[in-house]
Order: structure tokens, then C-alpha cells, then sequence
């Protein structure tokens, strides 16, 4: 009589691990059009923000005072008890 064998463990890791590796190459395929797609927008719109940045320094630079003229304003209405309206 022929003898049965049944696969062993290592022989079903090793299948499984073929067929997960197949599933992650398939996934990955379908998805790497769109991870281009979302590539390529993100790259332009870093492109776009650096473009900024020159007058994210500027408007820092000029609106810098504006700090200190919010608390003198917020410290003039306190003392005014709110009554800021000129007479």
C-alpha cells in the first residue's frame, strides 16, 4: 500500500508564505498608478510652497510689531474696563 504523506509545516509555510507574497506583489500593482498619481501632486504641491516661504518671511518680518500692539491694546481695554470708544 502507497504510502500518504501529508505536506508538513515547513512545506505549508512555505506555501503560504508564497501565496502572501504573490497577494503583496498584486496589491502592490493595482495600487501604483494612484501612489504615482499622489506622488506627483504632492511634489508639485511642495514646489508651490516653497515658492511661499520667501513671503512667509517677509509677512513675519513686517507683522512682527503686531505682538506687542495686541497687548498694549488688550492692557488699554482693561484699564478702560472695556469703554474703548473714544468720547
Amino acid at each position: 500500500m502507497p504510502s500518504i504523506q501529508t505536506p508538513g509545516t515547513q512545506d505549508l509555510l512555505r506555501r503560504r508564505f508564497a501565496e502572501a507574497c504573490d497577494a503583496r506583489d498584486a496589491i502592490t500593482e493595482k495600487a501604483a498608478p494612484l501612489r504615482r498619481q499622489r506622488d506627483d501632486i504632492l511634489a508639485k504641491a511642495q514646489a508651490q510652497a516653497a515658492k511661499a516661504n520667501p513671503l512667509t518671511e517677509r509677512l513675519r518680518a513686517l507683522e512682527a510689531p503686531l505682538y506687542d500692539l495686541h497687548n498694549e491694546i488688550a492692557t488699554i481695554a482693561r484699564a478702560l474696563g472695556g469703554r474703548t470708544a473714544a468720547e
